[in-house]
C-alpha cells in the first residue's frame, strides 16, 4: 500500500520560502536513466549488462540503471525464477523495440541510433546516447532519500524536485522506482549458467505505471513528496533481501522523455544492536563432498547498524580439531557475504557436522551454529557407463571426467543431434574421487526446450550414480570409487612403472605372472593392450600424441589397479 504524506507543493517565490533539503537549486546537467530490456534466455543480454555497467562505473553518480525483464526471452521455463513485472510490457511497447537486448536513454529519440523509429536502441548506441544526455542542461533537479524499517518492512521514500527553468510541458510526471541487485539466477550466455548475478532489476514502481502528476512546472517550482510502501517477502516467488534494494526517482515530461533523476540506497531503522554479526549458514555445495578434507564457506550477515570490518571465525567438522580464520572487509547493515574458509581435515561419516562461531559482539545469540552435510556416495566399480541422449543441438554438448587432482580421465563431444550414445569408461584407480561434468554451450541444458535429451552414469553392477538433463550451462556430480579393485595385492612391492613421465616407453616391473593390461586415452579408447609377466616388461606408445593416458592392469585372479601415464 502507498500513502502520500504530502501533496505536491508548488511555491513560486524565493528560495527562503520553502524547506529544500536534498535537491540542488542550481542549474545542473541531466542524469542518464538507462532502461535496459532484457531476459534470462537472451544470449547477448549479458553483453548489454556489461555495457550498461561500464557506463555506471564511469559515471557512478550520473548514470542510473533499470533492467526490465520483458518479452519472450524473459519468460521462465519450469523451475526458473520469474523476473518480470506488471509494468515492463507497457514501457517496452512504447519504445518500439525489435530485439533484445535493447534500451532507452532517458526515453529520448535519437534519429541516428533508433532501432525501429522509436526511442529503443541496440546496445551499440547506448554509450553515444548517454554522452549526449550528460551534456544537456536539465530544467528540473531531483533529490531522493529512503529508509526501511526492518520491523515491518516499511519503505519510506522522500523526493524533492526543483525547477531551475520552465518546462515546455504544463504537466510533468514524478516516478519512483524500486530495483533489486545481486540476485543469482539462470542466464543464457554470460558463462555463469544458473549462478549469473542479475543487477538493477525493476521490481516495483511506487508511483504506478507512468508516475504521479506534477501540475505546476514553471521556474522556481518546488516539489516535496513522501511515499510509504510495504516491501513484500518476494516478487513472483523471488526473495527480496532488504539490503539489495535501490530507489530511483525521476521526472518525465510525458510518459516518454525523462528530464533527470536521482537514486539512493535505503538506510535502515528498527535494528536492535550496533554490532551484530549473525552466522546464517554454510555453502550447500558441501553436500556430496568427497575425501577427507573440506573448505566450508560460511554466510555471515550484519544485523547491526555499524559496518563490520573484521571477524574471527572458528570452525571444525565432526567435532575434530578447530581452526581459526581472520576475515577483513566491509559489510553494511543487513548485508551478507559468503566467506570461504581454508581447507580442514576431518574423519568422514555418512552425515557430517560443521561447527561455526564468530567473534563476540553486542548479541552473541546468533554467533554460532551447527550445520550438516552428506558425504558423497561410494561405488565399487572398475568401469562406469555413460548413457547419453542428445537433444536437437547435440553439437552444444560436451562432457569430461576428472579425478581429485583435476586430471582429465576421459572426455568427449560435441555430438550429433538427436542421437544416443553408450560409452564405457575404465576407472584408473580406486580410493579416488571423480567428478563428472556435462556442459551445454548455449546454456539451456539438453532437456526439455529443444528435444528430450538426458544422461545417466551407472557402475558395473548397473547402479545409477547420477542422471539428469535439465540444467543451464553446467551440471556436475562427484562420486567416490571404493576398494573393489584389489589394490592391497598391487602395492609398490608388487608392481612399479617407470619412468613416468616418459617419451612413450614405460617399463613395468612386477612379481606377478599372467596379468593383462589396457592403455586408454582421455575419451576411453583403448590404444594398446597385452600381457605382463613376472620381471621387466616394456610398453611403447610413442606413436600416440603427447598427453595423459591411463593403464589398467588385471591380475590372473581378477584384481585390478590403474595408473596415470604421462607422455611428453
Amino acid at each position: 500500500m502507498i500513502k502520500n504524506y504530502f501533496s505536491i507543493i508548488t511555491i513560486l517565490c524565493y528560495l527562503t520560502s520553502f524547506s529544500q533539503t536534498i535537491v540542488s537549486t542550481d542549474t545542473e546537467n541531466k542524469k542518464v536513466i538507462l532502461e535496459e530490456y532484457t531476459g534470462i534466455h537472451c544470449t547477448y543480454c549479458p553483453d548489454g549488462h556489461e555495457i550498461a555497467q561500464s557506463l555506471k562505473d564511469q559515471y557512478p553518480d550520473n548514470v542510473l540503471l533499470i533492467n526490465i525483464h520483458v518479452g519472450g526471452y524473459a519468460t521462465p521455463s519450469s523451475g526458473e525464477p520469474d523476473f518480470r513485472t506488471s509494468f515492463g510490457e507497457a514501457i517496452a511497447n512504447q519504445s518500439n523495440l525489435t530485439g533484445y537486448p535493447s534500451g532507452t536513454v532517458n526515453r529520448q529519440y535519437f534519429p541516428s541510433l533508433t532501432m525501429n523509429g522509436g526511442t529503443a536502441m541496440g546496445r551499440g548506441g547506448w554509450t553515444t546516447a548517454a554522452s549526449q544526455v550528460l551534456n544537456q542542461s536539465a530544467y528540473v533537479n531531483v533529490g531522493v532519500e529512503a529508509t526501511i524499517n526492518v520491523q515491518n518492512n516499511e519503505l519510506t521514500v522522500h523526493v524533492e524536485g526543483y525547477y531551475t527553468a520552465d518546462s515546455p510541458e504544463s504537466t510533468n510526471y514524478l516516478n519512483v522506482v524500486l530495483t533489486q541487485n545481486n540476485t543469482l539466477g539462470p542466464q543464457t550466455g554470460g558463462g555463469m549458467g544458473s549462478d549469473y548475478n542479475h543487477m538493477h532489476r525493476l521490481v516495483h514502481m511506487l508511483t504506478g505505471q507512468w508516475g504521479e502528476v506534477i501540475s505546476t512546472t514553471s521556474s522556481g517550482s518546488f516539489i516535496d513528496e513522501t511515499f510509504t510502501y510495504t516491501i513484500p517477502a518476494d516478487y513472483n516467488g523471488v526473495d527480496v533481501p532488504l539490503s539489495e534494494l535501490n530507489v530511483i526517482a525521476f521526472i518525465s515530461e510525458t510518459q516518454q522523455e525523462i528530464i533527470s533523476g536521482a537514486e539512493y540506497t535505503p538506510t535502515f531503522d528498527g535494528l536492535e544492536y550496533s554490532n551484530d554479526a549473525a552466522v546464517m549458514g554454510v555453502d550447500e555445495n558441501l553436500n556430496g563432498n568427497c575425501g577427507e578434507t573440506a573448505s566450508p564457506s560460511v554466510v555471515v550477515q550484519n544485523n547491526g547498524y555499524d559496518p563490520i570490518t573484521s571477524l574471527s571465525i572458528e570452525y571444525s567438522i565432526n567435532n575434530g580439531s578447530a581452526q581459526t580464520h581472520n576475515w577483513s572487509g566491509s559489510l553494511g547493515s543487513l548485508e551478507s557475504t559468503s566467506i570461504e574458509l581454508p581447507s580442514i581435515n576431518y574423519s568422514p561419516s555418512d552425515t557430517n557436522s560443521v561447527n561455526i562461531s564468530v567473534s563476540d559482539d553486542d548479541n552473541n545469540e546468533n554467533n554460532s551454529d551447527v550445520f550438516y552435510f552428506d558425504q558423497s556416495s561410494s561405488y565399487d566399480t572398475s568401469i562406469i557407463t555413460l548413457n547419453l541422449v542428445t537433444d536437437n543441438y547435440g553439437s552444444e554438448t560436451t562432457w569430461q571426467l576428472t579425478d581429485s587432482s583435476g586430471y582429465v580421465v576421459a572426455q568427449d563431444g560435441p555430438f550429433s543431434n538427436n542421437n544416443t550414445y553408450s560409452i564405457e569408461i575404465e576407472i584408473p584407480s580406486s580410493e579416488e574421487c571423480y567428478t563428472f561434468t556435462i556442459n551445454d554451450s548455449y546454456g539451456d541444458g539438453i532437456c526439455c526446450a529443444y528435444g528430450t535429451g538426458s544422461y545417466s552414469i551407472s557402475d558395473d553392477s548397473s547402479n545409477v550414480i547420477v542422471s539428469g538433463g535439465e540444467f543451464s550451462s553446467v551440471d556436475s556430480t562427484t562420486f567416490r570409487v571404493g576398494e573393489s579393485l584389489g589394490l592391497n595385492s598391487f602395492m609398490d612391492e608388487d608392481l612399479k612403472i617407470f619412468p613416468n613421465p616418459s617419451n612413450g616407453v614405460f617399463t613395468i616391473k612386477t612379481t606377478l605372472n599372467n596379468s593383462t593390461y589396457k592403455v586408454h586415452n582421455l575419451i576411453g579408447q583403448t590404444i594398446k593392450s597385452g600381457f605382463i609377466n613376472s620381471g621387466v616388461n616394456s610398453i611403447d606408445i610413442r606413436n600416440s600424441i603427447d598427453g595423459v593416458y591411463f593403464i589398467t592392469i588385471e591380475s590372473k585372479s581378477g584384481e585390478k589397479i590403474g595408473y596415470k601415464l604421462i607422455k611428453n
